[in-house]
């Protein structure tokens, strides 16, 4: 499991922000949703249910979780939205409201590697990732998929030296980096419709590992490319 001593990447990695910048033709209208702690630089536009006292932009205040976003139909050019989904009791409307207003953008979540790695959190706790996020989301070809992260996660059976391994290794394996045009393509995978608790939650997660593992190379190589 990770110490107090290895370093944690909870922050936006500049080389992906840079790159997604390079997305964006100049003058484009971009919103920022949920900037938090964490704003895009060159966000146009911004709405959270909190203030934002270091936004670029003018923030509109909007209950995230409960209320459509306050803007027509393919209004902004691009739309990002960074580690605001996990923590949601119930992100697809939203998902679906960012298609609404976008015409393209990004999302960004914990990969399964941080949610289910030991010693992710503040003050690295030995528990599993970060303990108030609700789901776990990865990329399988064009999807953004997600899965409910149920609180016997702790007792699962992981290989957790190669998870510390991954997280130490490079920023790339703690998240999720997801790119769409048109609208997000979300699958949420549940229960029982698509897998079976007892027998195949932890083979799904350890899918999800795997393919979060493959996708974040994949991405990172277009980011090291575009450089």
């Amino acid at each position: 499991m990770l110490t107090v001593n290895d370093p944690h990447h909870w922050a936006p990695i500049p080389q992906v922000t840079d790159y997604l910048k390079k997305q964006v033709a100049e003058g484009a209208k971009v919103l920022d949703v949920g900037p938090g702690h964490a704003p895009l630089p060159w966000a146009t536009h911004a709405v959270d249910f909190v203030d934002v006292p270091n936004a670029p932009c003018p923030v509109i205040k909007c209950d995230l979780a409960n209320e459509p976003l306050p803007f027509a139909d393919k209004e902004f050019d691009f739309v990002y939205c960074r580690h605001v989904l996990e923590d949601m009791f119930n992100p697809f409307p939203l998902c679906e409201e960012m298609s609404r207003v976008g015409k393209a953008g990004y999302v960004e979540v914990p990969s399964p590697m941080a949610e289910l790695g030991r010693g992710v959190d503040g003050s690295a706790p030995p528990y599993r990732g970060y303990h108030h996020h609700r789901f776990i989301g990865w990329v399988y070809n064009t999807e953004l998929r997600f899965v409910s992260k149920y609180p016997f996660v702790e007792y699962l059976h992981f290989e957790e030296e190669q998870l510390a391994g991954l997280l130490r290794q490079h920023p790339k394996y703690w998240n999720t980096f997801y790119l769409w045009q048109d609208r997000i393509n979300v699958f949420h995978r549940q229960s029982p419709l698509h897998f079976q608790i007892p027998t195949d939650y932890v083979l799904l997660l350890r899918e999800a590992i795997e393919r979060s593992r493959t996708s974040a190379d994949l991405f990172f190589d277009q980011v090291t490319h575009a450089a």
